[in-house]
């Protein structure tokens, strides 16, 4: 067994628990503090949304021939990604933000894992990252449109008890939500999973109908 020791806590999953929406709002933050203090220790890789986006993503759905997500939807998401793009701060984030990767020890953060997509990028990314995820859940308790609404509302909340979040930041959420799930599209694409592929499409064009209802819960 080595030296190892385990992490004290377990995953949750009451993605419905506005409490525990929050606190996993508060990890995040605290999470982000850390690696702010580990970039001037640590090797990472520098990466960039917007160029990936111009890049491999752009190259696969070409390469499906836009079959799934159309060039219009595509570039209007790259366009607003790209008028803010400059503004929105950097930083090393964790890459793969969900309940999974997030230990709780009686409704307290007791540990993260799983570092192996950390990066430096846009720091919205993870929170991000994670409200996107709670729409791919395939479940029978699936979320609807007024509760995953309430639940980003209060995963910004706990972000913000510990990290003010910008003006331009905010407005740019819903972008980057879409920009992740078109990255999703471009992946499964190449990995020939249509159906993956699809259900980001899905969550993809939820988020594009949900955008001034985001931005008039958080802003």
């Amino acid at each position: 067994m080595g030296n190892s020791k385990k992490l004290r806590g377990s995953n949750i999953s009451d993605i419905k628990d506005k409490t525990i929406a929050w606190e996993m709002g508060c990890a995040i933050a605290q999470l982000h503090m850390a690696f702010i203090k580990c970039e001037r220790e640590v090797e990472f890789w520098n990466n960039s949304l917007l160029k990936e986006m111009k890049g491999w993503i752009r190259e696969n759905l070409e390469k499906n021939e836009w079959k799934i997500l159309n060039e219009d939807e595509y570039s209007r998401t790259v366009k607003l990604l790209e008028d803010v793009y400059d503004f929105l701060p950097k930083q090393l984030i964790h890459r793969d933000v969900h309940f999974g990767n997030f230990l709780f020890f009686e409704g307290k953060l007791s540990g993260y894992i799983d570092f192996d997509l950390s990066q430096r990028n846009i720091r919205i990314f993870d929170i991000c990252y994670f409200l996107t995820g709670l729409l791919a859940e395939e479940t029978d308790d699936a979320l609807t449109k007024n509760e995953w609404i309430e639940i980003a509302k209060s995963v910004i909340a706990g972000y913000e008890s510990r990290i003010n979040l910008s003006e331009k930041e905010k407005n740019a959420i819903p972008c980057v939500m879409e920009c992740i799930e078109i990255l999703f599209v471009a992946y499964f694409i190449s990995m020939n999973d249509t159906k993956h592929a699809n259900d980001a499409y899905n969550v993809f064009l939820f988020i594009q109908n949900c955008e001034s209802d985001i931005r008039s819960t958080i802003l």
